[in-house]
């Protein structure tokens, strides 16, 4: 079985939202987390914080509000999440124990809110490379040396499924790990060569394993390892070279193989093991957090092609385009400062475009009044508002 499950069971509407806005709506929802060494309390906790989020994320995770949930029910655990609910009470359902799993459900009492922007309709291309491990040795132990590219992946994988926002549809399939003063340049490049919005940096910071020597009056006792990890990303908008995103994460997580033996980095041994499930926990967190930061924020299209008096356009299904939107035509001019550094600068152009056709990952535009587009050449934008 997979280290954590979750299972959304029901959401049910005590009061009708349409006609009461302000009054709150029963959530009723069950996860399950393994439990690893016998450590029953800390798989409880965290099948019960699973819960939560998916209760919360079911009433809609948008706007970055932070609920901090101490409740009886986690009252030595504070779980932080952000979400567009406000939550006014916590149950707890149930909760069994199996033999290597337990399983809580809660139902919650949660205010929904409404959605504060409309930029959300469309999913912002993002593109992103595996992640270099700082620190090359310390992937010695199992042979991770891939590790980062598996880690690029899942979150990748995590975002396809999960992301509301965004869309990480390209992870570049080389290690790239710039220098702070390089990384505008290269999100305007990179960029362009992807038909990517937004530029998500990543790199390990930490990759080392901790051992504990056994007491001498326990000799029996074998030495405990522990593995850290700290991720550090930041993301850069391709357009304008500003960075939307920072975050670091890190854990420290018990090591259940052999210090001696290679494990590969993508099986579902070392994924469902203590430091594979601690790592998803990660993956979650910086997929929900990057959501929530590009979530208000305007979504651009590229001019890829100018046939005419039509437009094709690097959006399309994928990120909810449909045919009849209407969108806003921009030119971009770019000039380089004193400092040889680059920026960027947006004029609107006069005439706005409506969608004609939609594909899996294009669209094809024209202009609404039928007016010509002039002076608009690839690598022009439109931008959803």
């Amino acid at each position: 079985m997979q280290v954590v499950r979750i299972i959304l069971i029901s959401a049910v509407l005590m009061l009708l939202v349409t006609c009461f806005p302000a009054k709150a709506i029963w959530f009723e929802a069950t996860g399950q987390a393994a439990i690893h060494n016998g450590e029953k309390e800390a798989a409880r906790q965290q099948a019960t914080q699973e819960a939560i989020k998916q209760a919360l994320l079911f009433s809609g995770a948008s706007v970055k509000s932070i609920q901090s949930l101490v409740n009886g029910l986690l009252e030595d655990d504070r779980f932080e999440i952000r979400a567009s609910g406000e939550v006014n009470n916590i149950e707890l359902i149930d909760e069994i124990y199996h033999d290597d799993y337990v399983t809580v459900s809660i139902r919650a009492d949660i205010f929904p809110q409404e959605t504060m922007c409309s930029a959300s309709d469309y999913k912002k291309n993002i593109v992103t490379t595996w992640y270099d491990i700082n620190k090359r040795q310390q992937a010695a132990v199992g042979n991770l040396y891939d590790f980062g590219k598996v880690l690029a992946e899942k979150i990748q994988l995590e975002a396809q499924n999960h992301a509301r926002h965004s869309f990480i549809h390209r992870v570049e399939p080389y290690f790239l790990t710039p220098l702070d003063k390089e990384k505008k340049s290269m999100a305007f490049t990179l960029a362009q060569k992807t038909d990517a919005q937004f530029v998500l940096f990543g790199e390990i910071i930490e990759f080392g394993l901790e051992t504990t020597q056994s007491s001498g009056l326990a000799f029996w006792n074998n030495d405990q390892n522990r593995r850290n990890l700290t991720l550090s990303l930041s993301m850069f908008d391709g357009n304008s070279g500003e960075m939307v995103f920072q975050d670091t994460q890190n854990i420290s997580a018990p090591w259940d193989f052999d210090i001696h033996k290679p494990i590969n980095s993508n099986s579902q041994q070392l994924w469902d093991s203590t430091f594979g499930s601690a790592t998803k926990k990660i993956i979650q967190t910086v997929v929900q957090s990057i959501d929530e930061s590009v979530s208000c924020l305007p979504a651009f299209g590229r001019v890829i092609k100018v046939s005419g008096e039509s437009l094709s356009i690097n959006i399309g299904k994928h990120n909810g385009v449909k045919q009849g939107d209407k969108l806003t035509l921009f030119q971009m001019n770019q000039f380089f400062d004193p400092q040889n550094l680059p920026h960027r600068q947006f004029q609107l152009h006069p005439e706005a475009v409506i969608v004609k056709q939609v594909f899996a990952e294009t669209a094809l535009v024209e202009s609404i009044t039928g007016a010509p587009l002039a002076n608009i050449q690839p690598n022009d934008f439109v931008a959803r508002r």
